[in-house]
Parts: C-alpha cells; sequence; structure tokens
C-alpha cells in the first residue's frame, strides 16, 4: 500500500507533439469506480496487467491540486471481477497512458478511447502544490479544478 498526499495539476492538451517526447512504452489502462461520491471516490484500475484499489479524498486546497490518496496492490483477477460485476457506478473507462519527459519533469498523457475518444489530458505530479516547471508548447489550458475532466465524472458518461 502506498498512502500519501497527491499533489497533481492537469491540462489539456493541444496537439500531438508530445509524441515526440515519449519515454518507455505505452499502458492500456481500464478504470471503474465503486463510489464517485464527491468525498470520496474507490477505483478499482488496470495498469496493464496490475490491479490496483485506490481511495482519493476531497481537495483540500482551493485550486484543486493537492488530496489524500492511498493506492493498494490487489490481485488482478479480483480486480476483473469487481469490473465485471456490475458493482461499478457508472462505466469503465479505457485510455492509454504514455510518460512524457519535458525537462526534469514527467507528464503522463492521457490518451482515451472510451467514453471520450479523442480526448487528451496531461497530468504532472509535483513536490509542492506551488512548484514550477517546465510547460511544453503542447500543454493546453489547465483543468485541475474543472470537474469534467476528473475520472470519476469521466467514468459517469461510460
Amino acid at each position: 500500500m502506498t498512502a500519501h498526499r497527491e499533489i497533481e495539476r492537469k491540462f489539456l492538451v493541444l496537439d500531438e507533439t508530445w509524441r515526440d517526447q515519449v519515454v518507455g512504452e505505452p499502458v492500456v489502462m481500464r478504470a471503474g469506480y465503486v463510489s464517485r461520491r464527491k468525498q470520496a471516490s474507490i477505483r478499482v484500475r488496470f495498469e496493464g496487467e496490475a490491479a490496483i484499489l485506490t481511495l482519493k479524498g476531497l481537495a483540500i486546497d482551493p485550486e484543486g491540486r493537492e488530496r489524500p490518496e492511498f493506492n493498494f496492490p490487489i490481485p488482478a483477477d479480483q480486480g476483473a471481477a469487481i469490473l465485471d460485476s456490475g458493482m461499478v457506478d457508472g462505466g469503465v473507462i479505457r485510455k492509454v497512458r504514455y510518460t512524457v519527459q519535458v525537462g526534469a519533469s514527467l507528464f503522463e498523457v492521457d490518451e482515451f478511447e472510451h467514453p471520450r475518444p479523442g480526448l487528451v489530458l496531461a497530468e504532472i505530479e509535483l513536490p509542492s502544490a506551488d512548484a514550477d516547471f517546465e510547460r511544453p508548447d503542447w500543454l493546453g489550458e489547465e483543468v485541475t479544478a474543472d470537474s469534467r475532466y476528473s475520472n470519476a465524472v469521466i467514468a459517469g458518461e461510460a
């Protein structure tokens, strides 16, 4: 289990030029929410073949950048059973995640396949809510506090 405060910023992606900075192999992801409540969400996510149960709490800052997060690896067969059991609130998100190196920073760029094909978001985890980072030209509007771009809301569309 990992427990920590997630400090993350999320952005729309303007174009395809980020692909030139991809490091490593893309990871196919599936995720479903057992609970999508505003106070706390509970998610089962597959990152490739690995299943993770995640609990996320409310943002503790007005910009929505920082919140408590707890991750628990679970057996893949149990993760699959939860996603396939009808216990998910909404549907299952499918996306491909790329790691993108920009200077000293690593971004995660997600290309959604379902339910919002064509949506591309970039996230960066930071050591503090006000930490500086290099902003590449392909990075668009910040949507960290815009709930329309939260995975929990997107799952409600699936």
